[in-house]
């Protein structure tokens, strides 16, 4: 199996609880996974930079942790439209149905023993669309989680998973909050002059917070549409799907808001995803409703300004993966011959197409700053496939290959625009991975796309550590230079807990990635 998200302890380190914690500064995590590759058990561990040898562990590797979304801290600037030197502040996690919040910050006390529980059994995973993050007060953001439904099952057949609300309040700790069927939020509504994120968008009122209540007002009446889905949304928009046609609202602060509904004779139906926002512009995908290989795609290009939609571009095939770039976007196209490459300029809307056999797969993933990542794997789902990763710019210059590439990590970014859906300037990948032994032998490689250098950080699990069986890698990089890998064997479908190890590395040092020789509870 591979991976590349996730990471920890496990292995035959000694057990050791040090006199003292790490003072201060922001800890890295990473998830522990082990067991079937189908149907994985997941811990969590944390490092810190002033302790290079030390794996703190939260939950152990034999713990079902299904998910983990970090809390960031940073200087928010609203007259900017930036938050500035951001990190983590605090981890809020899913393990077994329950959300636990662990402090990110250290303060010279041991991380677990501060972690907080809100006592849920049915919590599944959250909805990254609905993360509302206050970085200014990160105690004040609130998340959305999906929750299993009467089956007991997270994601089953019966359909009948729900939504829960998480927040934490100074006197209740981690509250837990189950979302009644049609009370759906569909949206994070912030206040524009702070950035902060102050309510829920719901279809057909916004509800701001009061503590555990929420004050509503009323964005459409009862003789028109409902709201049904929230395609983007940034500090003071979001573009909005009631079935019939794409509108943006616009909230100006306090109550106040505008609403402008856009062409309903090319924004009709419920099938839009979001590519991503810039300054000027939402841009957005439609694929045909029978997705299948030989019916119309569409791209939109909405205004933020007097908000106005018109095609920009159109083909025929169904994209599977879409970004955006500075200047275009990267679309990833099937169609009943071949694989596509599909550039699409964002301002004239001309497309380049790059054609390839049908057993090689390519996708782009954009940064914030130009260039970006293009993963190319031929001989698709055979013994025979390989893989390689580029960085390339606008141009289609190569400035780095790595053969046997994997992406492992986009890195958060340690600067937040609030005005672009994309913010990343790191990307942390392996080279040397084989479809045989996996991340047996592979390197962890970085490049910084804002100096255009590019770092080994330093080698996996090889040979003499695994003999011919397969590595397991993932990796978490950001908000700040630390990042985490948690490397393991992997015999005959399953992840070996047994001898695998945690590792810390510096994005900004070449050879930087160290294994953690003692586990810290």
């Amino acid at each position: 199996m591979l991976s590349a998200c996730g990471g920890g302890g496990g292995g035959s380190n000694p057990v050791v609880t040090p006199t003292t914690y790490p003072a201060s500064g922001a800890y890295g995590w990473v998830l522990k996974a082990s067991g079937p590759t189908g149907a994985l058990k997941k811990g969590l561990s944390l490092v810190h930079p002033s302790q290079p040898d030390a794996e703190f562990v939260i939950e152990a590797a034999s713990d079902y942790v299904s998910d983990a979304m970090l809390v960031s801290r940073g200087s928010v600037n609203a007259g900017a439209l930036q938050v500035t030197s951001v990190q983590a502040d605090a981890l809020v996690y899913i393990r077994g149905g329950d959300v636990r919040w662990v402090p990110m910050q250290a303060n010279g006390q041991s991380p677990v023993s501060q972690r907080i529980s809100a006592g849920s059994t049915s919590a599944c995973s959250f909805v990254s669309d609905l993360a509302a993050n206050d970085h200014a007060t990160p105690v004040n953001s609130r998340f959305i989680v999906t929750t299993a439904g009467a089956d007991g099952i997270c994601g089953g057949t019966s359909g009948d998973d729900g939504l829960a609300e998480v927040r934490k309040d100074a006197s209740l700790g981690l509250v837990f909050k189950p979302i009644s069927a049609g009370a759906e939020p569909l949206a994070v509504v912030r206040d524009p002059s702070t950035l902060a994120p102050r309510g829920w968008l719901y279809s057909r009122t916004v509800g701001l917070w009061n503590g555990a209540s929420s004050t509503p007002f009323t964005i459409r009446t009862n003789d028109k549409p409902a709201l049904v889905s929230v395609v983007g949304s940034t500090y003071r928009q979001a573009l909005v799907s009631d079935g019939t046609q794409l509108s943006v609202i616009d909230f100006s602060g306090g109550t106040g808001y505008t609403e402008s509904l856009l062409d309903a004779g090319i924004t009709a139906g419920n099938r839009w995803k979001l590519i991503g926002f810039d300054t000027d512009n939402f841009y957005v995908y439609d694929n045909s409703p029978l997705n299948d290989f030989s019916t119309p795609w569409t791209i939109l290009k909405i205004t933020r300004t007097t908000p106005v939609a018109s095609v920009l571009a159109s083909g025929t095939g169904l994209i599977q993966a879409a970004s955006m770039g500075s200047g275009v976007l990267y679309l990833t196209v099937a169609s009943a011959i071949d694989h596509q490459r599909v550039i699409v300029d964002k301002s004239t809307g001309t497309p380049t197409t790059d054609s390839f056999p049908s057993n090689v797969f390519v996708s782009v993933q954009t940064g914030g700053n130009g260039i970006h990542q293009m993963w190319i794997v031929t001989g698709v789902a055979t013994s025979q496939m390989t893989y390689t990763l580029l960085l390339i710019d606008e141009t289609d210059a190569v400035l780095h290959q790595a053969d046997g590439g994997f992406p492992m990590a986009a890195a958060e970014a340690s600067t937040l625009s609030f005005n672009a859906s994309e913010n990343r300037t790191s990307f942390v990948f392996a080279s040397g991975v084989t479809v045989d032994k996996q991340f047996n032998g592979a390197t962890l490689e970085t490049f910084d796309t804002m100096s255009s250098v590019h770092r080994v950080l330093g080698a996996l699990p090889g040979a003499a550590t695994l003999g011919t069986d397969s590595g397991f890698a993932s990796a978490v990089a950001g908000p700040s230079s630390l990042g985490a890998v948690y490397a393991a064997r992997s015999v005959g479908g399953e992840v070996q807990a047994s001898g695998s190890t945690v590792y810390a590395y510096d994005l900004g040092t070449a050879n930087s990635l160290i294994a953690k020789t003692r586990v810290v509870n």
